[in-house]
Protein backbone atom coordinates (compact mmCIF):
# COMPACT_ATOMS: atom_id res chain seq x y z
CA UNK A 1 0.00 0.00 0.00
CA UNK A 2 1.10 3.65 -1.20
CA UNK A 3 1.47 7.00 0.57
CA UNK A 4 -1.92 7.70 -1.43
CA UNK A 5 -3.57 4.90 -0.62
CA UNK A 6 -3.37 5.01 3.07
CA UNK A 7 -4.04 8.44 3.58
CA UNK A 8 -6.88 7.85 0.54
CA UNK A 9 -8.43 5.26 3.66
CA UNK A 10 -7.46 7.33 6.55
CA UNK A 11 -10.10 10.72 4.56
CA UNK A 12 -12.86 8.65 2.70
CA UNK A 13 -16.14 9.24 3.99
CA UNK A 14 -19.58 7.88 3.05
CA UNK A 15 -20.91 10.95 1.27
CA UNK A 16 -24.20 9.89 1.90
CA UNK A 17 -27.19 9.95 -0.28
CA UNK A 18 -29.10 12.68 -1.86
CA UNK A 19 -32.39 13.82 -0.61
CA UNK A 20 -32.04 11.56 2.62
CA UNK A 21 -32.54 13.68 5.95
CA UNK A 22 -29.83 13.33 8.37
CA UNK A 23 -27.13 11.69 5.83
CA UNK A 24 -24.08 13.55 5.45
CA UNK A 25 -24.23 15.25 2.14
CA UNK A 26 -20.77 16.37 -0.30
CA UNK A 27 -20.38 19.84 -0.94
CA UNK A 28 -17.91 20.66 -3.86
CA UNK A 29 -15.59 23.88 -2.57
CA UNK A 30 -12.93 24.49 -5.30
CA UNK A 31 -10.11 21.98 -5.01
CA UNK A 32 -11.69 20.46 -1.39
CA UNK A 33 -14.51 18.38 -0.34
CA UNK A 34 -16.35 19.38 2.69
CA UNK A 35 -18.79 17.57 4.24
CA UNK A 36 -21.52 19.06 6.76
CA UNK A 37 -22.11 16.54 9.98
CA UNK A 38 -23.78 18.25 12.46
CA UNK A 39 -22.61 21.25 11.80
CA UNK A 40 -19.25 20.56 11.22
CA UNK A 41 -17.01 20.74 8.03
CA UNK A 42 -14.94 17.26 7.13
CA UNK A 43 -12.42 16.80 4.79
CA UNK A 44 -13.94 14.01 2.65
CA UNK A 45 -12.20 12.21 -0.39
CA UNK A 46 -13.84 12.98 -3.89
CA UNK A 47 -16.02 10.12 -5.09
CA UNK A 48 -13.38 7.55 -6.47
CA UNK A 49 -13.66 4.73 -9.34
CA UNK A 50 -13.72 1.30 -8.19
CA UNK A 51 -11.94 1.86 -4.63
CA UNK A 52 -8.61 3.12 -6.63
CA UNK A 53 -7.71 6.24 -8.11
CA UNK A 54 -8.59 7.25 -11.10
CA UNK A 55 -6.54 9.94 -12.43
CA UNK A 56 -7.95 11.80 -15.15
CA UNK A 57 -11.47 11.12 -14.45
CA UNK A 58 -13.23 14.37 -15.63
CA UNK A 59 -15.98 15.30 -13.28
CA UNK A 60 -19.67 14.06 -13.15
CA UNK A 61 -21.85 16.41 -15.05
CA UNK A 62 -24.25 18.72 -12.34
CA UNK A 63 -21.88 18.81 -9.39
CA UNK A 64 -19.79 15.29 -9.75
CA UNK A 65 -17.10 14.33 -7.63
CA UNK A 66 -13.73 16.21 -8.69
CA UNK A 67 -10.64 14.45 -9.76
CA UNK A 68 -8.76 12.63 -7.35
CA UNK A 69 -5.34 14.27 -5.98
CA UNK A 70 -2.00 13.21 -4.63
CA UNK A 71 -1.02 12.95 -1.08
CA UNK A 72 1.12 16.04 -1.33
CA UNK A 73 -1.17 17.88 -3.38
CA UNK A 74 -4.07 17.71 -0.77
CA UNK A 75 -1.50 18.39 1.91
CA UNK A 76 -0.62 21.34 0.13
CA UNK A 77 -4.21 22.68 -0.39
CA UNK A 78 -5.49 21.84 3.72
CA UNK A 79 -5.13 24.84 5.31
CA UNK A 80 -4.07 22.00 8.02
CA UNK A 81 -1.37 21.24 5.55
CA UNK A 82 -0.14 24.99 5.18
CA UNK A 83 0.57 25.47 8.54
CA UNK A 84 2.93 22.38 8.76
CA UNK A 85 4.88 23.67 6.02
CA UNK A 86 5.05 26.94 7.84
CA UNK A 87 6.40 25.07 10.74
CA UNK A 88 8.83 22.86 8.46
CA UNK A 89 10.31 26.07 7.19
CA UNK A 90 10.51 27.71 10.62
CA UNK A 91 12.32 24.64 11.89
CA UNK A 92 14.97 24.68 9.23
CA UNK A 93 16.00 28.36 9.67
CA UNK A 94 15.94 27.95 13.46
CA UNK A 95 18.15 24.87 13.01
CA UNK A 96 20.42 26.35 10.57
CA UNK A 97 21.13 29.38 12.89
CA UNK A 98 21.97 27.25 15.22
CA UNK A 99 24.59 25.31 13.40
CA UNK A 100 26.23 28.90 11.83
CA UNK A 101 25.97 30.50 15.64
CA UNK A 102 27.41 27.12 17.09
CA UNK A 103 29.92 27.37 14.40
CA UNK A 104 31.44 31.06 15.68
CA UNK A 105 30.94 29.79 19.07
CA UNK A 106 33.65 27.02 18.87
CA UNK A 107 35.96 29.27 17.06
CA UNK A 108 35.93 32.36 19.52
CA UNK A 109 37.01 31.64 23.15
CA UNK A 110 36.05 33.51 26.18
CA UNK A 111 38.93 35.81 25.87
CA UNK A 112 37.54 37.75 22.73
CA UNK A 113 40.31 35.51 20.30
CA UNK A 114 39.96 33.86 17.07
CA UNK A 115 41.23 30.08 16.78
CA UNK A 116 42.93 29.32 14.60
CA UNK A 117 44.57 26.07 12.40
CA UNK A 118 48.63 25.84 11.59
CA UNK A 119 50.09 23.44 9.19
CA UNK A 120 52.20 22.25 12.31
CA UNK A 121 55.09 21.41 10.20
CA UNK A 122 58.04 23.86 11.80
CA UNK A 123 60.75 22.49 12.94
CA UNK A 124 61.94 25.11 14.90
CA UNK A 125 62.02 25.29 19.02
CA UNK A 126 58.70 26.84 20.19
CA UNK A 127 59.39 30.49 21.50
CA UNK A 128 60.39 30.89 25.09
CA UNK A 129 60.53 34.07 26.88
CA UNK A 130 63.79 34.84 28.24
CA UNK A 131 65.53 33.44 25.13
CA UNK A 132 66.20 34.79 21.68
CA UNK A 133 63.00 35.49 19.30
CA UNK A 134 62.94 33.59 16.45
CA UNK A 135 63.67 35.22 12.96
CA UNK A 136 61.74 34.87 10.47
CA UNK A 137 61.16 37.09 7.06
CA UNK A 138 58.05 38.98 5.97
CA UNK A 139 56.92 41.17 2.58
CA UNK A 140 54.78 44.34 3.40
CA UNK A 141 52.79 45.38 1.53
CA UNK A 142 54.68 48.45 0.61
CA UNK A 143 56.94 45.39 -1.56
CA UNK A 144 59.22 45.24 1.05
CA UNK A 145 60.84 42.32 2.68
CA UNK A 146 62.14 42.34 6.60
CA UNK A 147 63.93 40.60 8.88
CA UNK A 148 63.03 39.96 12.60
CA UNK A 149 67.01 40.26 12.86
CA UNK A 150 67.61 43.50 10.93
CA UNK A 151 65.40 45.49 13.98
CA UNK A 152 68.28 44.49 16.31
CA UNK A 153 68.87 47.44 18.75
CA UNK A 154 65.08 47.81 18.95
CA UNK A 155 62.23 46.84 20.29
CA UNK A 156 59.81 44.79 17.86
CA UNK A 157 56.23 44.49 18.70
CA UNK A 158 55.08 41.20 16.74
CA UNK A 159 51.17 41.17 15.90
CA UNK A 160 49.57 38.22 14.97
CA UNK A 161 45.93 38.97 13.47
CA UNK A 162 44.16 39.02 10.40
CA UNK A 163 41.75 41.08 8.35
CA UNK A 164 38.79 38.90 8.76
CA UNK A 165 39.06 38.24 12.92
CA UNK A 166 36.50 40.35 14.56
CA UNK A 167 38.43 41.07 17.71
CA UNK A 168 41.77 41.78 15.61
CA UNK A 169 39.88 44.81 14.06
CA UNK A 170 38.85 45.77 17.37
CA UNK A 171 42.34 46.52 18.64
CA UNK A 172 43.88 48.05 15.49
CA UNK A 173 43.47 51.71 17.07
CA UNK A 174 44.52 50.61 20.12
CA UNK A 175 47.97 49.09 17.92
CA UNK A 176 48.06 52.13 15.62
CA UNK A 177 47.76 54.91 18.75
CA UNK A 178 50.96 53.15 21.02
CA UNK A 179 52.84 53.21 17.70
CA UNK A 180 52.67 56.72 17.06
CA UNK A 181 53.07 57.56 20.62
CA UNK A 182 56.79 55.26 20.61
CA UNK A 183 57.65 55.38 17.06
CA UNK A 184 60.15 58.00 17.96
CA UNK A 185 61.67 56.12 20.85
CA UNK A 186 62.56 53.34 18.05
CA UNK A 187 59.75 50.70 18.51
CA UNK A 188 58.85 48.64 15.50
CA UNK A 189 55.60 46.91 14.83
CA UNK A 190 55.28 44.15 12.81
CA UNK A 191 51.67 43.22 11.61
CA UNK A 192 51.68 39.51 10.43
CA UNK A 193 48.24 38.39 9.18
CA UNK A 194 47.78 34.87 8.76
CA UNK A 195 45.88 32.76 6.29
CA UNK A 196 44.75 35.74 3.25
CA UNK A 197 47.08 36.61 1.04
CA UNK A 198 48.76 40.01 0.24
CA UNK A 199 46.30 41.73 -1.64
CA UNK A 200 43.47 41.25 0.92
CA UNK A 201 46.26 42.41 3.37
CA UNK A 202 47.09 45.59 1.41
CA UNK A 203 43.36 46.40 0.99
CA UNK A 204 42.72 46.04 4.53
CA UNK A 205 45.53 48.14 5.74
CA UNK A 206 44.74 50.88 3.36
CA UNK A 207 41.31 51.18 4.21
CA UNK A 208 42.19 51.38 7.82
CA UNK A 209 44.79 53.60 7.84
CA UNK A 210 47.88 51.60 9.26
CA UNK A 211 50.85 53.00 8.88
CA UNK A 212 53.06 50.29 10.45
CA UNK A 213 54.35 47.27 8.68
CA UNK A 214 52.10 44.75 8.00
CA UNK A 215 52.27 41.58 5.66
CA UNK A 216 50.61 38.26 4.74
CA UNK A 217 51.58 34.90 6.01
CA UNK A 218 49.26 33.16 3.48
CA UNK A 219 50.76 29.71 4.81
CA UNK A 220 51.06 30.41 8.28
CA UNK A 221 54.59 29.52 8.36
CA UNK A 222 55.63 32.64 10.65
CA UNK A 223 52.60 31.85 12.89
CA UNK A 224 53.44 27.92 13.10
CA UNK A 225 56.57 28.77 13.89
CA UNK A 226 55.59 30.92 16.74
CA UNK A 227 53.24 28.44 18.46
CA UNK A 228 50.25 30.58 17.53
CA UNK A 229 46.88 29.14 18.59
CA UNK A 230 44.80 32.02 18.53
CA UNK A 231 44.43 35.59 17.19
CA UNK A 232 45.17 38.43 17.83
CA UNK A 233 48.45 37.28 20.00
CA UNK A 234 51.23 39.82 20.54
CA UNK A 235 54.93 38.80 20.79
CA UNK A 236 57.35 41.98 22.58
CA UNK A 237 60.75 41.43 22.15
CA UNK A 238 64.01 43.58 23.55
CA UNK A 239 66.38 45.39 21.52
CA UNK A 240 68.74 42.47 22.22
CA UNK A 241 66.24 40.38 20.50
CA UNK A 242 65.28 38.22 23.58
CA UNK A 243 61.44 37.49 23.71
CA UNK A 244 60.43 39.42 26.70
CA UNK A 245 56.59 39.27 26.60
CA UNK A 246 53.59 37.09 25.10
CA UNK A 247 50.20 38.07 25.61
CA UNK A 248 46.81 36.61 23.72
CA UNK A 249 43.48 38.78 23.19
CA UNK A 250 42.95 42.32 22.36
CA UNK A 251 45.00 44.97 24.38
CA UNK A 252 44.08 48.18 25.76
CA UNK A 253 45.68 51.09 25.19
CA UNK A 254 46.87 51.09 28.24
CA UNK A 255 48.14 47.52 28.36
CA UNK A 256 49.78 48.05 25.12
CA UNK A 257 52.00 50.70 26.73
CA UNK A 258 53.03 49.19 29.67
CA UNK A 259 54.21 46.46 27.29
CA UNK A 260 55.77 48.31 25.14
CA UNK A 261 57.31 50.21 28.35
CA UNK A 262 58.83 47.26 29.25
CA UNK A 263 60.75 46.69 26.18
CA UNK A 264 62.25 49.98 25.17
CA UNK A 265 65.74 50.57 25.01
CA UNK A 266 66.95 51.85 29.15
Amino acid sequence: MDDDDLFDDTLLADPGAAGNPGAAQAVLRGPQVLEHVDGVDVLAEPARDGGRDAPGTAPAAGGGAAPPRGLRARIRASRFGSVAVLLVTALVIAGGVWVVDGRRTDAATASGTTVVTLPGTTTVPAPKVGTPAQDFTLTTTDGRTVSLEQFRGKPVWIVFGASWCAACQAEVPEIEAAYEKYAPKGLVVLGVNINEGQDAVRGYASRVGLTYRVGADDQSAIADAYRVSAIPAHFFVDPDGVLREVRQGGLSTDGASASVERVLAP
